[in-house]
Order: structure tokens, then C-alpha cells, then sequence
């Protein structure tokens, strides 16, 4: 009886050690646990993670047309990258669309050997409406869906704008092109910025031009914009690969990029008073078409009012920051908000005494306005 008991303890043992390493699985320095029985839920420690779940392609078929809808008989093999993406309050699972026959299954063993099952994920991003990034949605039964306009959960279809962060570190952006409503998702990693995307469609950065694109010029535009900025890119039909076009940018100009961003949140926030602080006492700005206003005190009056009104949801599109010395940097960019649209033409950011990074001069021009 007493080896018995011992057996039993010893299995016992082996049986819980087996279990709990199941249950912590390591991606880099963070750790996602599943604390407990398969009944309760996922928890994520650490910064966001990218995980790709499949690998997608588009192959043609032999004597088939390949572009869909050229040909009645028209045919093709074609299977979207599917990503699982995780943060401290998001699981996301990414295009979950067509795979070759039995692939699925390997898709959720592949969740599960992370830890993550079916009914923990939370949020479901799809690039476009093509059936081909889609046709998984009704797997996950607690997750909330996500394109380029809102999310849907149950009968809720909640708008959202562009550069919608959805949870800290993970950005839905609207990149037209290859469909009027194509997205991309932005994840910002310890391993660096990630870029999901159907701006291409696999790692060659191809098709060079979209044979599907509904309006090539705006997908050009996008690309463009995005192409230096990130670290890693996802396409729409490939295998992840590291970005060999990002460009590094100086101490300085990446300070004043997270100036800018700050700025945009608070000013989308409504915080008049930290926008017009994130001037330097005696700045300069200059507002086309309504004029020039010298100091805090006269921007805090053309401000202040104009976002009582209701201005906000801002956005910067195809920013450009260039370092001019360790103390000064300019930017350029896009902007559009809820009452219009427009151009700034320089932002000089200067680095005062105190370490801080502040507005010097502004001069923005808005070339449209919307009625309200």
C-alpha cells in the first residue's frame, strides 16, 4: 500500500509539473499565462506580441484564369497570413480566412500551444471585407470585430476614427487601395513596430502593382508613407519578414515625434491647457486662413474656443521630421479632424532648458472645411 501511495504521489507530481509548464509559454522577455484549468481565462504579462499563427499565399492554377472575376471558370489557390496578437486587456487574432483543407485545425493547436484558446480571444481584426480574410469570423464567440470604420459586437457597431488604438501599443489605420476599405494594424513591440498590412501581399514587397487594386494611386500613397517607419511587416498572402527599407531616425526626432503624438492625444482629450503649455512662451503660430497669433496667451484664444466647439479627432498623415541641430527639429504632415482638413507646413520644435520639447514656431494651413 505504501509504494502505492508513493506512485500516486509521484504521478501526482509529474502530472502537475507537466501541467504548469503547459500553462506559462515564453515570447521573448514576456510571459502569457493560463492560470488554473482550461475554464479560466488567458491573462498577458509583458508588452504587446506578434505571433504568426499561418503563413498565407495566392497561387495560381494551371489553364485557370488567376484574377477573379476575369473568366466564369476563374480559379486559384489562396490562404490569408493569420497573426495572433496580444496585450495585457486584448487577445486579437488577425484575417482569419480560407487555409488549405485541415489547416484550420493546425491554426488552433497553434493558439493553444500559446496558451490561448478559441473563447479567450477577444477582438478579431480584418484587413478588408474579401471572403478570403473572413470566412473564420463565427470561431471566436466572445470576440469583437474590427475593420477600418467600427467595431461590431452583438447588435453594437461602434465608429471609430483613424489611428484608433484599440489597446495601448496596437493602432487600427485606415490604407485604402487595394480596397476602398482596407486596414492595416500597427504593434508596437520590444522587438520593434510591427505593420500588418495588404498593402503587399507577400515579402517581396509585391505586387508591385496591386492586378486587384480598386484605386492604385491611394495604395501608392500609403505604402509610401509607411515603408520607412516600421520594423516588421505582415502582408496580406506571406510570411513575416524584418523591413530592410525602414529608416533609423535621430534621438531628437524621436522625441519630437512623441511630443506630437502626446500633443494629438491631448488635444483629441480636449486639454487646452497642456496644448497651449506645449509652447514655448514666446511662440509663433500661424493659422491660414485666420492669422498669426504671437505668445500662449493669443494661441490659447484662437485654441480654446475652436475646440469648445467640438474640433477633435486629429489625425497626422505622411509626417516628416527633420533634425536641424541637437536642440531644434522640424515637422511637416497631413492633418485631418471632424471640422476639416489641411497641410502644416512646419512645426519647429525646440528642446528648452528644462529638457522639454516644445512648439516654437507652427504654421498649418487648412485648405478644407467641413460642414457641420
Amino acid at each position: 500500500m505504501k509504494i502505492l501511495n508513493k506512485t500516486l504521489l509521484i504521478t501526482t507530481l509529474v502530472l502537475f509539473v507537466i501541467g504548469a509548464h503547459a500553462q506559462k509559454h515564453k515570447h521573448g522577455k514576456n510571459t502569457h499565462e493560463h492560470k488554473g484549468t482550461n475554464t479560466n481565462p488567458y491573462i498577458h504579462k509583458g508588452s504587446p506580441t506578434v505571433d504568426i499563427l499561418y503563413d498565407g499565399y495566392v497561387k495560381p492554377i494551371e489553364g485557370k484564369t488567376f484574377l477573379p472575376g476575369a473568366q466564369p471558370d476563374g480559379a486559384r489557390k489562396a490562404a490569408s497570413t493569420i497573426a495572433l496578437v496580444r496585450t495585457k486587456d486584448m487577445i486579437m487574432v488577425t484575417d482569419p480566412g480560407m487555409t488549405a483543407k485541415g489547416d484550420w485545425d493546425n491554426v488552433i493547436h497553434t493558439m493553444k500551444n500559446l496558451g490561448v484558446k478559441k473563447e479567450d480571444v477577444t477582438h478579431i481584426f480584418i484587413s478588408h471585407h474579401h471572403p478570403d480574410h473572413n470566412t473564420r469570423l463565427g470561431v471566436f464567440p466572445n470576440a469583437t470585430i474590427v475593420d477600418f470604420w467600427a467595431t461590431y459586437k452583438n447588435d453594437d457597431w461602434k465608429d471609430h476614427p483613424d489611428k484608433f488604438e484599440i489597446s495601448k501599443g496596437v493602432k487600427v489605420i485606415k490604407t485604402p487601395g487595394h480596397t476602398h476599405e482596407d486596414a492595416s494594424l500597427l504593434v508596437n513591440t520590444k522587438e520593434g513596430l510591427y505593420l500588418l498590412t495588404h498593402m503587399w501581399w507577400n515579402d517581396q514587397f509585391g505586387p508591385k502593382v496591386d492586378p486587384l487594386a480598386q484605386d492604385q494611386a491611394a495604395l501608392d500613397k500609403n505604402r509610401a508613407e509607411w515603408i520607412h517607419e516600421v520594423d516588421w511587416i505582415v502582408p496580406g498572402h506571406g510570411k513575416m519578414f524584418k523591413n530592410p527599407k525602414k529608416i533609423q531616425k535621430t534621438k531628437a526626432e524621436r522625441e519630437v515625434l512623441k511630443a506630437s503624438n502626446t500633443w494629438i492625444k491631448r488635444f483629441n482629450q480636449g486639454d487646452v491647457d497642456y496644448c497651449v503649455s506645449a509652447y514655448t512662451k514666446n511662440a509663433s503660430m500661424t493659422a491660414k486662413p485666420f492669422g498669426t497669433f504671437i505668445g500662449r496667451a493669443k494661441i490659447d484664444k484662437f485654441w480654446r474656443p475652436f475646440v469648445k466647439k467640438g474640433a477633435s479627432f486629429l489625425v497626422y498623415r505622411n509626417t516628416i521630421v527633420k533634425q536641424i541641430n541637437p536642440t531644434t527639429v522640424h515637422l511637416s504632415s497631413d492633418w485631418s479632424m471632424n471640422v476639416g482638413e489641411g497641410i502644416i507646413t512646419k512645426e519647429e520644435w525646440v528642446k528648452e532648458k528644462d529638457g522639454i520639447w516644445r512648439l516654437n514656431d507652427d504654421h498649418f494651413e487648412v485648405l478644407k472645411q467641413y460642414k457641420q
